[in-house]
């Protein structure tokens, strides 16, 4: 499903494109699948675009498109 983010406050790095290496599932039980954003995997990015984000930026991930938020 493709996503959509509209950043209201704050910041971060997001990360699309190119693939994870070894992608985990995260714990169905854990903060970022019950309160963040759902059924998730974690791993290290290869080969993505790095940007900054922050507020009125629009994000539309389309779908199955590798990305990730840190330093948020």
């Amino acid at each position: 499903m493709t996503e959509v983010y509209y950043i209201l406050t704050g910041g971060g790095t997001l990360v699309t494109g190119g693939a994870m290496d070894e992608p985990k599932d995260e714990a169905p039980t854990s903060a970022t699948v019950t309160v963040l954003v759902g059924p998730s995997k974690s791993g290290a990015f290869r080969n993505g675009q790095s940007r900054k984000v922050g507020p009125g930026d629009v994000v539309i991930i389309p779908a199955a498109g590798p990305h990730g938020f840190s330093e948020i």
